[in-house]
Order: structure tokens, then C-alpha cells, then sequence
């Protein structure tokens, strides 16, 4: 297979993710059916195979009975191979768990703490860290990186304050700063992007390639999966979609939103309004029991407008589901799905479907940190996507000649001064 004109690819290092990712979605097979599955050559395959044995990734499982020649040995991801650890940002708080490398929880673990800014939490993430190593006894070694969670929008956006996002930490670069404290690879990344990770890995999406996470929390993020990759958009801000516009307010301008009404907070609101304030800033599992003919109020209207939120993201990316996850105690994550239908007519209403339109997340509340944790996992065990590379030089030139309105073009082989690096 020609990969000329691609960016530089690690075959060897892209073969070791298939079968990982093959392993992960079968449990345990045998290396005739890993190389049926693969499409790699029963050579290759047996290769690979024993580098990962001896490496710690993979473990012999048994040997199958068979009535002539040599047992099949059947092989199976060794749980104890890697670990990552996941940490979620909230407002006061740090969520932490260590999940091993078949994205199980081995410990938890939740700090009160300063999360104003990076700067003032990082000695909690320490702390976190090394409790976590400590309570799961497992060799630090063995840590493949941490993955920081947090609500968006990432950059330097131009919006109006909003009090359920976190500009100090999505606005900066601080994942030098914190590999370095930690002494360990750091990633970053959205919560609800990494929650939909978790549940590709270990949850209810674990064997599908296309489906959309829907983070219900006190904001209402959403993870996209397309063809078994999520899609992350240009900045990182892809699956906002509590910020989709669901009506206007009276003056014309100010934009009414989805977690508006469908969210945590919006709950929230209402029992400040009824006269509950104190009951307003409970945990999540009290929030639910202060008023119930509040909280049956907040989810009729949430349903409302979540259906037509379910309505628009089908018919945009014909998804296999929905997945709706989040901090919700299960029994009200469960009522809130059941309050959707019936869901409305879209691309997604056929009869031949394999699954629901709508399935409930299996996570819980530890889903953001148990996806943080499965982004250093998810970079190791899945297949990456290539992409091809364009030049530098030949970039600057087109975004310069973009904003001057010019026209450039190229030929053959010239790369404007700037190769690839």
C-alpha cells in the first residue's frame, strides 16, 4: 500500500494498534482469527504479536481443545500492561480516577481544592496523582500519561461571560507546565470529547463507529465519533452543542440555549426561583430530592428541548445513536431519556436499525475523568488516521493570499519555500 504523498507513518507502530483495537473489541482470539479480522499476514501478525507479549500488552489466555495439530492459543489484552490516569476540572473540584489498560477503574478519588486557574490547582493534580498510584499499587512505570478534562470552548473566543465555563484553563497552555510537575506525558482535552471516548472504549458505544455523546452536567457538552475517530473540529471545540440556539429572548439579540433549559444549572435556577437556594447548591444526588414536582417541571422541559437538540444532530451526522451520559443520579438519567419520546421524525427513524436512537451512557459521574484517563489509552490502542501534509511555506502562502484576495498556485513538487518538517 503506497503512502507516498501522506505525512510519515509508523506501519509497524500502526499495525500494533489494530491489533490492539481488535483485541479490545473481541475480549480474547486466536492469532488465525486475529489475522481474519486484521487483514494482516499471518507472519506480520505473529510478530507483532510477540513483541506486545513480551512488551506486557498482551497475555496468553489458554489453549482451545482441537481434534489435530497444534492448540490455537488464544490472546488477550493484559489489563495490567498500562495505566493512565484521568483527571476532571470543575469549579472547586478535581475528579480523579486510574484506569488500566482495558479502561477499568482501578482507584478514584475527588479533591476539594482552588481550580481557579491551572496555576493554583496543580499541586491538587499532584496529590491526585500519586494517591491514586499509591491506593492502586501499581508501578508508576506503568503510567502512560494523564489526561486533563475540562468544559469549553477552547481559545480565544469572542463570547459572552459565561459562568459554567473555564477560560482561565481553556484559554491557556499549561499541559508543558503540568507534564513537568506530574513527570509524565500530559493531554488535554474536552470533557464530553473524552467521556465519548470512554464509552467507545468500555461502555455502550464499545462496538460502534459512528454515534454522538450527549454530556448532560450543569453545561451539556457532546462528543462525535465518526468512523470510529472523534471529531474534534479545527479549534477543539466540536460538540458544543449546549450552545445551540434554541429560540431568542424578547430584545431581539440575546440567543436562548440549550443548557438554558436542559442543563444542571437551568435545574438549578428553578429551585432558587421556588425558593430553595440552599437545596440549589447541593450534590447532585440531594439537588434531585429537594422538590420533586420541580424536578419533574425541569424534565419535561429538558426532554422538549434535548428532542429537538436529538433531532438536528441526526439529521446532520446520521449517527448509529445517541449516547446520553452525565453526573445524573441513574434513575434520573434514566427518567430524563424516557421523557424524549416519542422522538421526532429524522434520518434515523428506520426500521432496520441494530440499536436504539437513543442508549443511556453506562459511566455514571465518573465518565469525564474515566475519559480523561482513556486519551493517553486511546492514542495507544486505536488505529490514528493519516492525513495529508501540506508545506509550511505553502500554507503561510495561502492564508496570506486568502486575505489579500490573490490567487496562488503551485507546480508540481515546488513546496513556496517551506518544506515539510
Amino acid at each position: 500500500m503506497s503512502v507516498s504523498g501522506l505525512a510519515p507513518f509508523d506501519r509497524r507502530g500502526h499495525n500494533r494498534r489494530v491489533i490492539l483495537d481488535a483485541l479490545r473489541r473481541l475480549g480474547s482470539a486466536s492469532r488465525a482469527e486475529l489475522a481474519a479480522t486484521t487483514g494482516l499476514s499471518a507472519q506480520t501478525l505473529s510478530s507483532i504479536a510477540d513483541d506486545l507479549c513480551r512488551e506486557g500488552l498482551l497475555k496468553i489466555v489458554g489453549r482451545r481443545a482441537s481434534a489435530r495439530g497444534q492448540p490455537p492459543i488464544d490472546l488477550a489484552i493484559d489489563r495490567d500492561g498500562g495505566f493512565a490516569v484521568g483527571i476532571h476540572v470543575e469549579h472547586g473540584r478535581l475528579t480523579g480516577v486510574l484506569a488500566d489498560l482495558g479502561a477499568e477503574i482501578r482507584a478514584e478519588t475527588v479533591l476539594s481544592c482552588d481550580t481557579a486557574t491551572p496555576e493554583t490547582a496543580i499541586g491538587g493534580a499532584c496529590l491526585i496523582v500519586e494517591g491514586l498510584v499509591s491506593a492502586a499499587a501499581i508501578d508508576r512505570a506503568r503510567l502512560w500519561g494523564v489526561g486533563i478534562v475540562l468544559p469549553g470552548p477552547f481559545g480565544p473566543i469572542d463570547l459572552m461571560p459565561d459562568p459554567l465555563s473555564m477560560a482561565a484553563w481553556s484559554r491557556a497552555d499549561f499541559s508543558g507546565t503540568y507534564a513537568a510537575a506530574l513527570k509524565l506525558p500530559v493531554l488535554v482535552g474536552n470533557d464530553a470529547t473524552a467521556a465519548a471516548i470512554g464509552e467507545h472504549l468500555h461502555g455502550v458505544a464499545r462496538d460502534l463507529r459512528s454515534f454522538v455523546y450527549l454530556y448532560i452536567a450543569e453545561g451539556i457538552g457532546g462528543g462525535v465519533f465518526v468512523d470510529g475517530q472523534p471529531a474534534t473540529g479545527a479549534f477543539g471545540n466540536a460538540g458544543e452543542i449546549g450552545r445551540m440556539v434554541i429560540g431568542m429572548a424578547e430584545d431581539g439579540w440575546t440567543p436562548i440555549t440549550l443548557e438554558d433549559h436542559a442543563s444542571l444549572d437551568a435545574l438549578r435556577r428553578r429551585l432558587s426561583e421556588a425558593g430553595l437556594s440552599e437545596a440549589a447548591a447541593d450534590d447532585d444526588a440531594r439537588l434531585f430530592a429537594a422538590r420533586p414536582d420541580v424536578v419533574a417541571d425541569w424534565r419535561q422541559s429538558a426532554a422538549r428541548y434535548l428532542r429537538m437538540a436529538i433531532a438536528t444532530v441526526e439529521n446532520l451526522f446520521d449517527p448509529e445513536t445517541i449516547v446520553v451520559g452525565g453526573p445524573l443520579p441513574p434513575p434520573e438519567l434514566r427518567a430524563l431519556i424516557a421523557a424524549l419520546e416519542p422522538l421526532l421524525p429524522t434520518v434515523s427513524l428506520r426500521k432496520d436499525r441494530a440499536q436504539p436512537r437513543v442508549m443511556m451512557g453506562s459511566a455514571g459521574r465518573a465518565s469525564p475523568a474515566l475519559g480523561g484517563a482513556t486519551l493517553p489509552l486511546f492514542q495507544g490502542l486505536t488505529p490514528q488516521p493519516r492525513a495529508a501534509r501540506v508545506p509550511k511555506g505553502l500554507r503561510m502562502a495561502r492564508q496570506s493570499a486568502a486575505s489579500s484576495g490573490a490567487d496562488i498556485r503551485t507546480r508540481p513538487g515546488a513546496t513556496n519555500g517551506g518544506g515539510a518538517r
